[in-house]
């Protein structure tokens, strides 16, 4: 899942899991593989090598623990990734990412939960964004909202993050 704005775009390691579920759901192989998958993406689509954030779990990235996710896990992804030539920069706190986004000019920002990267980016964005499915052999879009079944029929949907959708799709093709 990327959800993408032509000024940011943000993607969670875990999505749609219960808050006491993500620290064991972490893993250094997952976040190496999600992030080159995203490079990837950018460099094929737009001829760009993205700069990446990669934020911490833990507030302002500090637990007590030489165990903590960040020093075991997200470090040592962010380490191996910046081997492997991929402009990452992490663990990022979380709590000033989003206002760091001009100052460091970052196209993604990669969170370790749904709501860490999702809340503040539609707080900037509203439905001036899309949801890109990576890793198909096909390009996959939709609107960053999902299908919105519960107002089905009513009149009330914006469909800004479909028209978004159809022009993202018209302009890559």
């Amino acid at each position: 899942m990327l959800i993408f704005n032509p000024k940011l775009s943000v993607s969670p390691i875990t999505t749609h899991i219960p808050l006491d579920k993500v620290k064991s759901q972490i893993k250094k192989s997952k976040i190496i593989k999600k992030v080159k998958v995203i490079d990837a993406f950018y460099r094929k689509n737009f001829k760009k090598k993205p700069n990446i954030a990669i934020l911490g779990l833990n507030p302002h990235n500090f637990s007590p623990s030489n165990k903590s996710v960040e020093k075991k896990i997200i470090y040592s992804a962010v380490k191996s990734l910046i081997k492997s030539k991929i402009k990452v920069t992490g663990p990022v706190s979380t709590d000033s990412s989003f206002v760091n986004i001009k100052k460091f000019k970052y196209d993604v920002i990669v969170g370790m939960y749904h709501d860490q990267v999702l809340t503040p980016f539609k707080a900037l964005f509203n439905y001036k964004a899309i949801n890109i499915t990576l890793g198909l052999p096909f390009l996959r879009i939709s609107p960053d909202h999902g299908v919105a079944e519960d107002i089905t029929g009513k009149k009330i949907a914006n469909p800004e993050s479909l028209i978004e959708s159809i022009k993202f799709f018209n302009n890559i093709n």
